[in-house]
């Protein structure tokens, strides 16, 4: 008979522990669950906020007049910016030597990735103290975009704002369309408005030359 006990009691503490390991896994499967979604939700708020300000810029700086400045290549003489822009419709990577050098790197492969090599409608437009210092840069990273230097002050736009680097379209008559700041936590958001543009320009383009 207290052998019989001992089994059950044996049994019951097995059930017992079985039981909380069971419950205790489930809870941890809970609490990771949870912790994704909070962070699946983070995430859409912060795209959303991006989104929103994406929006917000564009309706703010759309159709607004670019500034009649003189761009300057390396090792050359300095020329009007409506001059560069009066072929046709161009993608401008605009940024400092102030900016997030990682952010824009980054941001550089990704524009030579998707855009064709022989691309006639995309320019850098720069702001940099040293120009010596970033055509090394530049030599290093293989960058074959035409690039242009303006003074650091000479966009005073809302743009400039937040010291980012930024996209938008330059057209013949000097307005501008299509601003956007990159976000690297958006890279799919990003690679969209590239292949967006990409395409705008290329179809713009080809109906210039019907």
């Amino acid at each position: 008979m207290k052998d019989i006990k001992t089994v059950l009691l044996l049994c019951s503490t097995i059930t017992i522990l079985f039981i909380s390991f069971y419950f205790q896994n489930k809870i941890v499967e809970i609490n990771h669950a949870q912790l994704l979604l909070r962070q699946r939700i983070v995430h859409l708020q912060e795209k959303e906020l991006f989104v929103n300000s994406y929006f917000e810029l564009n309706s703010t700086m759309t159709g607004m007049i670019a500034p009649d400045i003189h761009c300057k290549e390396f090792q050359k003489d300095s020329i009007p910016l409506y001059v560069i822009a009066k072929e046709g419709s161009l993608l401008i990577y605009r940024f400092t030597e102030r900016s997030c050098q990682p952010c824009y790197v980054d941001e550089l492969n990704t524009l030579q990735q998707l855009l064709p090599e022989k691309c006639d409608y995309i320019l850098l437009l720069c702001s940099y103290n040293n120009i010596r210092d970033f055509m090394i840069f530049k030599n290093i990273q293989k960058i074959k975009i035409p690039t242009y230097f303006i003074p650091s002050d000479t966009l005073n736009w809302k743009a400039e704002e937040s010291g980012k680097p930024y996209y938008f379209v330059l057209h013949p008559d000097m307005k501008i369309s299509h601003i956007y700041v990159p976000d690297k936590n958006f890279p799919e958001q990003n690679k969209h408005y590239l292949e967006g543009v990409k395409r705008f320009l290329s179809e713009k383009d080809a109906i210039i030359k019907r």
